[in-house]
């Protein structure tokens, strides 16, 4: 099962620092929300040769997997 990006948003971290929210949807419907340290988020997105965050949409979760190696990445589940 491959979990595909399905939003990819900019937004505020808890410590004033900007984070990138990527909201991952599995085969079976389900839904979990990473944030991803801005910095090696985008280090990981040239690697992988995307511009922008609205081209992540549809990409395999796999694209950011180097940012969670590099930052402060944390999973966080949408459902109680």
């Amino acid at each position: 099962m491959t979990a595909r990006i399905s939003r990819a948003t900019l937004v505020g971290g808890h410590d004033g620092r900007a984070e990138i929210e990527v909201e991952l949807t599995y085969d079976n419907g389900g839904t979990s929300t990473i944030s991803l340290d801005e910095e090696a988020c985008l280090a990981s997105l040239d690697r992988a040769g995307i511009g922008s965050l609205d081209e992540l949409v549809g990409q395999p979760w796999s694209t950011v997997l180097p940012a969670i190696a590099e930052g402060d990445a944390r999973a966080r589940s949408r459902h109680p």
